[in-house]
């Protein structure tokens, strides 16, 4: 009967794990270049004595676990805004942003940029937009001009160059917070491979890649698997309260 609350248990803990990436990856499905989370599980297996016909032999019971998360990069749709703030990339390449807090370089594909108190040009509070040097971009003005390669022009002539990083499409990336990440090998700032198609627009930002109804459909599913394991845990409960009882009463 143990052996039926830690399977019941896992399941409960698992499908519990599932929801809250799934929760959050609906929470942000309108959140500019928000990267969908998928919860990864893997299986474990535990070797067990079975009985049969007074001679025993050897099983397997197999349980399943939430090992990590994966960040789904593909590129998500755009949406033309018109304003100058707002640049989007396309292609494989990220902003370089300094985060406010702790000063480390990372990465972002969120290009609704703001002009913060001092004239520099931040993602909100998040932190600021690095040029090619790694150094923070004071502009002073929301009048500039932004060409395909990321060349950005203000208007009295001061010219910028945005720091951008390849991230090759395959490459598992670790999530900083909902619009930061970092690449699990060091990524140099300015590192776009020479031939690499690419393109900078600004007045347009890049959605989530969130898919509502994948989303949606997995949140039931995962719902179900959780009910039916808290069902099983009770029943579990049950019947072992039963046993408890009764090994009382002959006792």
């Amino acid at each position: 009967m143990l052996r039926g609350y830690y399977t019941a248990a896992n399941g409960i803990i698992n499908e519990q794990r599932i929801l809250n990436v799934i929760t959050n990856n609906l929470a942000n499905a309108k959140t500019a270049g928000y990267k969908a989370d998928e919860a990864i599980p893997i299986t474990f297996a535990e070797e067990l004595l079975l009985i049969n016909n007074r001679h025993s032999q050897t099983g397997t019971i197999r349980y399943r676990t939430i090992d990590y998360t994966y960040t789904d990069t593909k590129q998500g749709t755009f949406e033309n805004t018109g304003s100058r703030l707002d640049i989007a990339l396309v292609g494989n390449i990220y902003f370089n942003i300094e985060e406010r807090r702790t000063g480390e370089r990372l990465l972002s594909r969120n290009g609704q940029f703001t002009i913060n108190g001092e004239g520099y040009l931040t993602l909100g509070t998040t932190g600021y937009v690095l040029d090619e040097n790694g150094e923070r971009i004071q502009l002073g003005t929301a009048n500039f001009q932004v060409d395909r390669f990321g060349e950005l022009t203000v208007n009295d002539g001061r010219v910028f160059q945005l720091g951008l990083s390849f991230v090759p499409p395959e490459s598992d990336v670790e999530k900083v917070d909902d619009n930061l990440m970092r690449p699990y090998e060091d990524t140099p700032i300015g590192n776009i491979p020479e031939g690499m198609v690419y393109q900078v627009k600004q007045g347009w930002f890049e959605r989530s890649n969130v898919d509502v109804a994948e989303e949606t459909i997995a949140a039931m599913d995962a719902q179900h698997v959780f009910t039916a394991c808290s069902s099983a845990l009770k029943i579990a409960n049950s019947i072992n309260q039963l046993a408890v009882n009764e090994l009382a009463s002959i006792t």
